[in-house]
Formats: structure tokens, C-alpha cells, sequence
């Protein structure tokens, strides 16, 4: 009866990170110019993916907008998924996935468990710092300060997820610390 509510939490802390795996996209950015174009940019654990749609002939000032947005030379009609950054962040939320089974299946070393539990919260705050640093970042980068175009910010599922694996880790390591307390005030007893 030592694994209760801890083990739940721990395989909660494990969906989010897979669900963050597969490409849930953490921020959106959208840009674009009434009767010109749209722009969004997703933000997920591969990178960063631009979708450009064209509704009108192009100014100069927007094709050179495009132009230094995407990296492409040419810009074509409407182009989906261009990748604009790329950073292996679906390697780390990979690692922590494994972290959080390791933790999970470590349940008959309690001390053990306790230290790997610490590891994998701390990684988990690391994440959620670096995912909200990442976010003001690449939304100055993404988004033009102009009065003439219309752009919006948000931050996308995959952000929560990230906050939902923060969250139940922490409470997993509350689990794991009742417990040690649980199995040494038994063996005072003894």
C-alpha cells in the first residue's frame, strides 16, 4: 500500500510529456496584412514551422517581410510547414519521459526514488522556464512591430502540458516524502 496516489500522479506527469512529444505546439504566432497575407508560426518541441498564405498581389515591403521570415528565396502562392528553427527539444522531454518511469518503477528503494523524483521535478522546472523564456523570445523574433500589420500571440496546449508534468511531479515527490516519513516512523515503532 506505500505506491498510492503517487503512482498516478507520476503516470500523469509521463502523459503530458508524451502528449508534448508528439508535436503539440506550445505557442502560436499569427502576422499578417488585411487583403496580403497571413503568417503563423507554431512553436513545438521540433522547432519552429511557419505556414504562409498569400490572399493578394504582395507589396515590396511585405515580399521582403516574407522573404527574411521564411529563408526561402522565392515566395510561392501559400506554403505550409516551413521549418524556421530547429532545436531538438523533443530529446529532452524524451529523456524526462524516461526519468518519469524510472522514478515510477523505483518504488521498493524509496531513497532512491525520493532523489530521482527531486531530479525529474527540477528538469521539469527547467523546461517550463526554458519553454517561457523560448516564448518571448521567438514571439519578438516572429511577430513585426508595425502599426499596418495585425498580429497576435498565444500560448498553445503543449505549454500546459508542460505546466500539468510540473505540477504533478511536484505532488509525486510530496507522495514519495509522506511515504519515507510513513516507513520511518514504522521501523521507531519497531
Amino acid at each position: 500500500m506505500i505506491q498510492r496516489v503517487q503512482s498516478l500522479y507520476l503516470l500523469l506527469t509521463l502523459g503530458a510529456l508524451i502528449f508534448l512529444s508528439v508535436g503539440t505546439d506550445v505557442f502560436v504566432t499569427e502576422v499578417g496584412q488585411k487583403d496580403q497575407f497571413e503568417m503563423i508560426s507554431y512553436g513545438n518541441v521540433y522547432g519552429v514551422q511557419k505556414d504562409v498564405q498569400i490572399h493578394g498581389e504582395l507589396s515590396d515591403n511585405n515580399i521582403l517581410l516574407l522573404k527574411e521570415a521564411t529563408g526561402k528565396v522565392n515566395i510561392d502562392g501559400d506554403m505550409k510547414g516551413v521549418p524556421t528553427y530547429y532545436f531538438p527539444f523533443y530529446s529532452i522531454t524524451i529523456l524526462l519521459s524516461m526519468l518519469t518511469v524510472v522514478v515510477l518503477l523505483g518504488y521498493k528503494n524509496l531513497q532512491r526514488q525520493l532523489k530521482l523524483g527531486r531530479l525529474l521535478f527540477v528538469m521539469n522546472f527547467l523546461l517550463f522556464g526554458a519553454a517561457i523564456a523560448l516564448y518571448y523570445v521567438f514571439r519578438s523574433a516572429t511577430i513585426v512591430e508595425s502599426a499596418s500589420y495585425e498580429a497576435s500571440a498565444q500560448l498553445g496546449f503543449g505549454f500546459y502540458c508542460i505546466a500539468i508534468a510540473l505540477a504533478f511531479s511536484f505532488l509525486a515527490n510530496i507522495g514519495i516524502r509522506r511515504d519515507v516519513r510513513l516507513i520511518k516512523s514504522i521501523d521507531r515503532i519497531r
